[in-house]
């Protein structure tokens, strides 16, 4: 260090920048609203009551909940906002999951899917926002597919659009709705 006198002057402003940096950081997190109360109340678990798709076009509405043939779509949350859904692929006859993650959002959350996962076998988008409605005890989503859907699986659960000219990813509005079980 003698022969640095350059350092002997940066070190003290660097130690100082990290004293800075470290105690807004802790300042900052004090800020940060607690969503515990909102966290707790949309944790559970939750059955696919409606899952509807409506390609853009002259196609009619699909229900897809149907055409999934499945028991049960269940979605699980949980306190460490870890979302994950189970239930069992009609085509492949494989018991299939999907991994994510959730954040309260306003009056509902959003959920990301895990970007490799198979969350497009519900023709599910890796994004997506629910209206929590805590007294129906619903989590809803009813806009246009943010990214599409698949048109091969489309095609795999009404296979009545197999001769239609759809585009791939297809345009349309997806209709789910959760309920607390």
């Amino acid at each position: 260090m003698k022969n640095c006198p350059h350092l002997r002057t940066k070190l003290p402003v660097a130690a100082l920048f990290v004293r800075i940096v470290l105690s807004a950081g802790a300042c900052s997190s004090s800020t940060v609203p607690d969503d515990s109360s909102e966290l707790e109340a949309v944790v559970g678990t939750y059955t696919v009551t409606t899952l509807r798709f409506n390609p853009q076009g002259s196609l009619p509405d699909q229900d897809i909940l149907e055409a999934l043939e499945v028991e049960t779509v269940q979605l699980i949350l949980t306190l460490n906002r870890a979302a994950q859904i189970a239930f069992l692929d009609p085509v492949t006859q494989l018991f299939v999951t999907v991994q994510g993650s959730f954040q309260m959002i306003g009056e509902g959350l959003r959920v990301q899917w895990d970007a490799n996962g198979p969350f497009g076998e519900l023709l599910f988008s890796r994004t997506m926002d629910f209206s929590f409605d805590s007294d129906a005890g619903t989590l809803s989503f009813d806009a246009d597919a943010p990214d599409g859907v698949s048109r091969a699986r489309l095609v795999e659960l009404v296979p009545a659009f197999e001769g239609e000219q759809l585009l791939d990813p297809t345009p349309g509005r997806l209709r789910v709705v959760f309920t607390r079980t």
